[in-house]
């Protein structure tokens, strides 16, 4: 299976690449159709997209360590890539 292949990457990637994010943001806002994503694959799909260079991780010091996701720019170019063909298969179904 291809890394971007990975249950929700896609999603995440768009996600991240309409605001940096907490891991935490990211579990809440519900990334997939049925809302919430686990943890483990939060953390897959956040390693698979950090292999591919489309997002950094930036880990915050302080009272509770958090790590924050940050979009490269081959990230962003490939989440406009993402969003051009989901308005296609939008305007497929009309």
């Amino acid at each position: 299976m291809h890394l971007m292949e990975q249950n929700g990457a896609l999603r995440i990637l768009v996600r991240i690449s309409e605001k940096d994010r907490y891991i935490t943001e990211l579990r809440k806002s519900g990334v997939n159709p049925e809302g919430v994503v686990s943890l483990s694959s939060l953390n897959v799909c956040r390693r698979n997209l950090g292999d591919l260079g489309l997002i950094k991780e930036i880990m915050e010091e302080g009272g509770r360590p958090r790590t924050y996701l940050v979009i490269t720019d081959k990230g962003r170019r490939v989440a406009q890539k993402v969003r051009e063909i989901q308005e296609i298969l939008r305007k497929k179904r009309n």
